[in-house]
């Protein structure tokens, strides 16, 4: 038993992944009474890597019924798009196949459409927000934006869940979009707050330290999430404030391995509460 735990031990220390169960394994959060799951997913407009005039919405549907989480966070969504189809609202569609209730969160205006975040959630959603996030001017960076919602679950108990997509030029813009997001969440910061998103940067970028003010990262080795053929680095993120650390014990973090639907590899996280 020793031997297997230091097997276990050492391969944790070496990837950063969890030696819990695997998510093809477990339950549904909505299936166990003091489980939360919880889902990011940079879904690359439903657009597969390798097929790039293909728009397969029921692919990502089919990564989310799957791992079957109680929330996600997603990026990159098109609403109305010349690109993903004018009559098509990802975030809708998405919810249809999934069962799962929805927001869509504008960020900017893109193909004659509109593109953003969207969140995904079992649990009826009590209110929702977003936020734009601004750039640095002269880095030709475009907006980006935060979305929330507050839902209950167990016990009529609250939290916030948020989705945001950072960006990807430069630090500057990194760290304001950042520190944007601290004041986003200062109206909340009586709830457990849980983010997921494509930061966009790995853990040894200093802008950290700023979201580190506020937030906890489950793991000092994450699994990488980019790209979702030949992960190297980690960029996606599931990541709780102080409150939510003391709220819930995180079971397990990992990457659901699905390499056709995005560019990039879902993060599933189990909280236990």
């Amino acid at each position: 038993m020793k031997f297997v735990f230091n097997i276990c031990f050492s391969l944790l220390l070496i990837s950063g992944y969890s030696c819990s169960k695997s998510n093809n394994d477990s339950k549904a959060g909505s299936d166990s009474s003091n489980i939360l799951k919880v889902m990011t997913y940079n879904i690359h407009i439903a657009n597969p890597p390798s097929a790039p005039n293909v728009v397969d919405v029921e692919a990502i549907a089919k990564v989310i019924n799957n791992v079957k989480p109680d929330l996600v966070a997603l990026q990159e969504v098109d609403r109305f798009t010349d690109r993903s189809g004018k009559d098509l609202d990802q975030a809708k569609k998405l919810a249809e196949l999934t069962g799962m209730e929805y927001r869509f969160f504008k960020a900017i205006d893109r193909s004659n459409g509109e593109y953003g975040l969207a969140i995904l959630s079992r649990f009826a959603i009590e209110e929702s927000q977003v936020f734009s996030l601004p750039v640095e001017q002269g880095t030709g960076a475009e907006l980006r934006a935060l979305g929330l919602v507050r839902v209950k679950y167990k016990n009529d108990q609250e939290l916030i869940f948020a989705t945001t997509h950072l960006d990807h030029l430069a630090d500057a813009n990194r760290e304001l979009q950042s520190k944007e997001i601290l004041k986003a969440f200062k109206s909340y910061q009586k709830y457990p707050i849980i983010l997921g998103g494509d930061f966009n940067m790995n853990q040894s970028n200093t802008t950290w330290n700023t979201l580190k003010l506020a937030f906890n990262v489950p793991c000092t080795m994450c699994p990488p999430t980019h790209s979702a053929s030949n992960p190297q680095t980690a960029i996606d993120y599931i990541i709780l404030n102080n409150v939510a650390k003391n709220v819930f014990t995180v079971k397990s973090y990992n990457t659901y391995p699905e390499t056709y639907a995005s560019d990039h590899l879902p993060v599933v996280v189990e909280l236990k509460y």
